[in-house]
């Protein structure tokens, strides 16, 4: 300790701001030099999401007390704190406290010109009152919401340095009051929407020129949900992310800037895959009754990360690779638990697609059972990638044995193939072979 004693007051500080608040007063007692240097500790944060740090053991009465305790010490700590700039205002772990106090507690905040912001309830939702100052807070660069309902949102709103912006199973007054959150903020780069039953938004509109990373997500898995509508302007995105949504999109525009996509359990309703067609990376974990668009062709790709949770990936995967004349890198993964009954096959193509011709250099297959068809499609790709690189499987055995047999599966079947890099899979089995 008297080591770290001897470094300079400008040091201390940051290494006081890495922890939660209530860490940086509790190490104040080690020395009397570090006494009032919380105080001048430039990040404010309270609390971890339950789902960081909660215990599971964790009663009613114990949350209660949480939040009693939290909202004084959230009170006591502005009163002592004297960083003149507030750059990190996080209160996530809210519930129990007032829209009163957090009125307060932010309008404290935007005084210390705060530049980024997080609210967070999580044991239920939580009404706020934010002060109408925080809406044309001109320090303010990155905002948090999650679980809060508005209580309102006033009609001039202007956040001039804000950058990114998540609302997070946001509950609002009406379609407007959304509208307005996102849609006045002139550099807004990046925006992640979460969307929850009773949000009283059936539309959700983005048409910012800013925006260059946009995520839908519906993480609660809500099933009132399947009616919303996000009506999506591109401008200048480049990052498009879909997670668990099941509504409707209405793109406008085209996406000549999209350099990244990731459609993770979509609905069938969001025919949104025909739109990526100058797409360079894209991960992929569709349902089975989303068929590939007929004459899509992904002229830009050359990243593919594909989920094999559903029976029919075999397809997808086909499609995509006869679809994509320019794929380099190929990953495949178990993300998601797979149904017990269901049935996979395999059905080769009639003609080897151009990427594996001519341009797939990597090959990476997580969780790799070695079941007949994983075998099928793993010996095709390696036959008849010419140009192919790297290629890596991970097993998803702990069993020294199963490994050693995959491989060895994989190395005879493929032997014969000049296209496939004979080296490479003889070295990777022997380090196996050598555990």
């Amino acid at each position: 300790m008297d080591r770290i004693s001897q470094l300079s007051d400008d040091l201390l500080i940051k290494i006081l701001s890495l922890v939660e608040t209530r860490d940086a007063v509790a190490m104040s007692i080690w020395s009397k030099r570090w006494k009032s240097l919380w105080t001048l500790v430039p990040r404010l944060i309270f609390g971890d999401y339950p789902e960081e740090r909660e215990d599971e053991d964790e009663t009613p009465k114990t949350n209660e007390n949480h939040c009693i305790n939290l909202s004084q010490f959230v009170y006591g700590t502005l009163l002592l704190h004297k960083a003149p700039v507030l750059e990190c205002f996080h209160l996530n772990r809210a519930s129990g406290c007032s829209a009163s106090e957090i009125d307060l507690w932010v309008r404290i905040a935007v005084d210390r010109f705060v530049r980024d912001l997080t609210i967070g309830f999580c044991y239920e939702y939580g009404l706020i009152r934010l002060p109408s100052r925080l809406f044309r807070c001109e320090t303010l660069e990155t905002l948090e919401l999650k679980k809060v309902i508005f209580l309102e949102v006033p009609s001039q709103i202007s956040f001039q340095s804000l950058k990114t912006l998540r609302l997070l199973f946001v509950k609002y007054a009406d379609e407007e009051s959304f509208v307005r959150l996102v849609s006045n903020s002139p550099v807004l780069e990046d925006l992640v929407v979460e969307t929850c039953h009773d949000d009283n938004v059936a539309t959700f509109t983005i048409n910012v020129p800013s925006l260059e990373s946009f995520s839908i997500r519906n993480t609660l898995q809500d099933l009132e949900t399947e009616n919303d509508l996000f009506v999506v302007h591109y401008h200048c995105l480049k990052q498009f992310t879909i997670v668990d949504y099941f509504g409707q999109l209405n793109l406008i525009g085209n996406m000549p800037k999209l350099v990244e996509a990731n459609l993770l359990s979509v609905s069938c309703q969001a025919k949104v895959l025909q739109s990526f067609t100058r797409v360079k990376r894209l991960s992929l974990c569709l349902p089975i009754e989303y068929p590939y668009p007929t004459g899509t062709v992904l002229s830009q790709l050359v990243s593919l990360e594909l989920c094999l949770c559903e029976s029919d990936w075999t397809n997808i995967l086909t499609s995509v690779l006869q679809h994509s004349p320019k794929l380099q890198v190929l990953k495949l993964a178990m993300n998601h638990l797979m149904c017990e009954d269901h049935k996979v096959c395999w059905i080769q193509p009639n003609s080897v697609p151009e990427c594996l011709l001519y341009h797939l250099k990597t090959l990476e297959w997580r969780d790799y059972a070695g079941t007949e068809v994983e075998k099928e499609v793993a010996v095709y790709i390696l036959k008849n990638a010419r140009r192919l690189e790297t290629a890596t499987i991970y097993p998803d055995s702990d069993k020294l044995v199963q490994k050693h047999q995959m491989f060895e599966e994989l190395e005879i079947a493929s032997r014969k193939s000049r296209a496939c890099e004979l080296t490479m899979w003889l070295s990777l089995y022997q380090r196996f072979k050598s555990c």
